[in-house]
């Protein structure tokens, strides 16, 4: 079991999410992981996992997320790797069953974007190490 299992096995006892919200962080991560390449062991990637179980949690309870701050959006939204993050968000908000509303979308587009800017993970997509 990997650190990204147990986080998922942590916040899945904690209650963040069921098994549907269990089989939506599992395609996150085939898509994250698997199509894309990213590492299962990049905290990003971990963080990326966390917030969309609080994200599940919170829509499960009936609460909203105050919307992410305007220029950190627009960092993501004016940067070279904005055409890719916006398309690994759509198949990442795609695989799930659960919808996510837009600033929940927008929290993963962020996330998103830190990977693609991460110099480990740019090295671990190429097959360097590092």
């Amino acid at each position: 079991m990997d650190g990204l299992e147990q986080r998922l096995e942590i916040l899945q006892q904690s209650g963040f999410f069921d098994e549907s919200g269990r089989r939506d962080l599992d395609a996150m991560i085939r898509v994250l992981a698997g199509k894309y390449g990213f590492p299962r062991n990049d905290e990003t990637l971990g963080v990326l996992v966390t917030h969309v179980a609080a994200a599940l949690k919170r829509q499960k309870d009936g609460e909203e997320i105050n919307p992410i701050d305007a220029g950190v959006l627009q960092d993501v939204r004016s940067s070279d790797v904005y055409p890719e993050a916006k398309k690994i968000q759509a198949d990442v908000v795609d695989a799930m069953e659960h919808k996510l509303p837009e600033a929940e979308k927008d929290f993963i587009l962020v996330h998103v974007g830190g990977l693609l800017m991460n110099p480990d993970v740019i090295a671990a997509r190429r097959g360097e190490a590092r």
